[in-house]
């Protein structure tokens, strides 16, 4: 399907993408007392053609499922940590907020993100479990997939099979994933990964396991 490299790209362009663009500010001054990892996923997505003169071009919504994780300090007594992860998510949020805004692909901007804040508990971090709490940020990309001609459905639904995964992230289900590189395109390599165990590193710190 075509729509999933443009979402690829969106999601991975160097320059551009939501998760580059998020990795580099993760490591800015503002974030800097932070200790978090993120993985993502798509849930669904459906295609709208919009008449325009003689063709349509095709406005893709795609709702989008962000998975964090942050770590706190063990001796941070549990309200404070709390706070200290919400603190985290509105700074992730505006940034967020910001990339759409500035990101030239997206036909509109994202104007709600949903989501929720785990209780702390032991997660998964760098290959081991430390304390802390799972954060869940939830909203849509609108895009354009391409243009099509007027005689064709004027919507339809579509639901790909199309997760990506960070090194360290809980395994959904046991099986072999390929990894995926910086650009968004699949290595042919592959690794083998049980459920609920982290995946493992990769050989490349850009490449993302599909």
């Amino acid at each position: 399907m075509t729509q999933i490299p443009i979402v690829r790209q969106i999601l991975l362009d160097a320059e551009t993408g939501l998760l580059p663009y998020l990795s580099q500010q993760l490591q800015r001054l503002s974030f800097s007392h932070f200790k978090a990892q993120f993985g993502f996923h798509v849930d669904e997505y459906c295609t709208q053609v919009a008449s325009n003169d003689d063709s349509s071009q095709i406005q893709t919504k795609l709702l989008f499922t962000l998975k964090l994780s942050i770590v706190v300090d063990s001796q941070t007594p549990s309200d404070e940590a709390q706070l200290h992860a919400l603190e985290f998510q509105e700074l992730l949020d505006a940034q967020i907020i910001r990339w759409s805004q500035d990101n030239e692909k997206l036909l509109k901007p994202i104007s709600e993100i949903k989501g929720a804040l785990s209780q702390m508990s032991e997660i998964p971090f760098h290959g081991g479990y430390l304390p802390g709490f799972e954060i869940h940020r939830q909203f849509s990309l609108i895009y354009s997939a391409g243009t099509t001609q007027l005689n064709q459905s004027s919507e339809q639904t579509l639901e790909p099979q199309f997760s990506l995964h960070r090194p360290g992230e809980r395994t959904p289900q046991s099986g072999q994933y390929e990894l995926i590189n910086s650009d968004g395109e699949g290595t042919g390599q592959e690794v083998t990964s049980i459920s609920g165990h982290p995946f493992p590193p990769t050989s490349e710190p850009d490449n993302h396991i599909g």
